[in-house]
């Protein structure tokens, strides 16, 4: 789509937009795709470089869990991907085994409970001694409890499957422009007008904010019948550790059993109370794993962790020495492995720890965020059912559970 003529100018768009998407994450490049592809006029706007915050920071796997619903998102995202695996961005989408381990901190029946649970859900689990782990992969200790291998899970680059979306976006047609700060949504008798960027003001149909973290800030000037809205979503660090190619082959995607369950997730990381902020204690971490994820290009990323955050400040610049201190307990034949770099990305949650995808009480306005760590899983399905749900005006079933409603303060 071409930008229309004075879109940023200090005026409003004489011509709308039909459809202003904020956010060049993984949420907002899926969702460009997705209406571009049905044939909509599409704008992104990102305030920075695409892909530039978690959604290009993450372990970039596609792993297992017992909730039905992350389940039925991840098989329907792996058909997302499969059609754009042949496009023009590579993005080293592996099939992987997902090792589900036991230790000290995780007992073997608390593991063999959850595979159980993965086994209800179809998916094929086999038991592994901690000896037989040994033996594939020798950093590991020898007399850890042992663990349960899953099969089909994947890897991928996030950064370069971000990428692939926004790419295949520009080639159905959308129009994508970064560097762009978006200030406030315009909104006039309940129903959204457009935006207000720092470039000037964009007359829009509809809007779709998939900004992440940040959406709670632009929810939070648009003003309903009941009050303002409010975005329902809190924020997580999660740190990760890029690592050199280790000398042994990593037989699988490596996952320490202590992370929690999504709803439990959603709850942990909660707005901090002043008296948790006054003490320091807010930013301990939710859930701290040894999760080593091997790469197309032979390294590996080391994790992980989550704690509550407050954004915009410097919190947990001890955890990649924790997430080290973690993986040397588990596997000490690691000690020599290089560390290249490490970072963190920050997490849109919610309370119930599963994203939101759908229309607000402002008319035109839609939400596509609070993905968690489930991003790269979650989002290209979460966007395809919101498109179809646009464009067609008929929800899927998912969407109930996908619902902004679902959170009285959301809508």
């Amino acid at each position: 789509m071409t930008l229309p003529e004075g879109a940023f100018s200090a005026g409003t768009s004489a011509r709308p937009v039909e459809i202003a998407v904020v956010g060049g994450g993984i949420a907002g490049c899926t969702i460009a795709f997705e209406l571009a592809s049905c044939g909509r006029s599409v704008l992104l706007l990102e305030q920075g470089a695409l892909a530039s915050a978690a959604s290009g920071r993450n372990t970039g796997t596609l792993l297992h869990q017992t909730e039905p619903e992350v389940v039925q998102m991840m098989r329907a995202s792996l058909h997302v991907y499969a059609e754009l695996a042949s496009g023009s961005v590579h993005f080293h989408l592996q099939k992987r085994e997902q090792l589900l381990l036991a230790s000290e901190w995780v007992p073997l029946e608390a593991v063999r409970a959850r595979a159980e649970q993965m086994r209800t859900l179809g998916i094929a689990v086999e038991a592994v001694s901690g000896e037989e782990l040994h033996r594939q992969f020798p950093p590991l200790r020898p007399d850890l409890p042992g663990g349960y291998v899953a099969a089909d899970a994947w890897t991928l680059e996030p950064l370069w499957a971000t990428q692939a979306f926004a790419q295949a976006a520009r080639e159905a047609g959308a129009s994508l422009r970064t560097q762009v700060q978006v200030i406030q949504l315009v909104v006039r008798s309940g129903r959204v007008e457009g935006l207000l960027t720092d470039q000037g003001r964009i007359a829009a149909d509809r809007v779709v904010l998939a900004n992440g973290p940040w959406m709670s800030d632009l929810l939070r000037s648009v003003e309903g019948k009941t009050g303002f809205v409010q975005g329902g979503l809190t924020t997580g660090r999660g740190w990760l550790v890029r690592t050199s190619q280790p000398r042994e082959e990593i037989p699988w995607i490596i996952e320490e059993m202590s992370w929690l369950p999504q709803a439990d997730l959603g709850r942990a990381v909660r707005l901090p109370t002043l008296a948790e902020l006054a003490a320091g204690t807010y930013a301990r971490p939710v859930v701290e794993a040894f999760v080593f994820a091997p790469m197309a290009a032979g390294d590996a990323l080391l994790g992980a962790s989550l704690a509550p955050s407050l954004r915009d400040t410097a919190e947990g610049t001890d955890m990649p020495a924790r997430l080290a201190q973690r993986a040397l307990s588990l596997a000490p034949g690691l000690a020599m492995l290089g560390a290249a770099n490490a970072w963190y990305g920050l997490r849109p949650m919610t309370a119930d720890g599963l994203p939101v995808a759908g229309a607000t009480a402002i008319e035109g306005l839609y939400l596509h965020g609070g993905h968690g760590s489930l991003g790269m899983q979650a989002a290209p399905a979460t966007a395809r059912w919101l498109a179809q749900t646009m464009i067609e005006n008929q929800p899927r079933p998912e969407m109930t559970w996908l619902s902004p409603a679902r959170f009285a303060h959301t809508v």
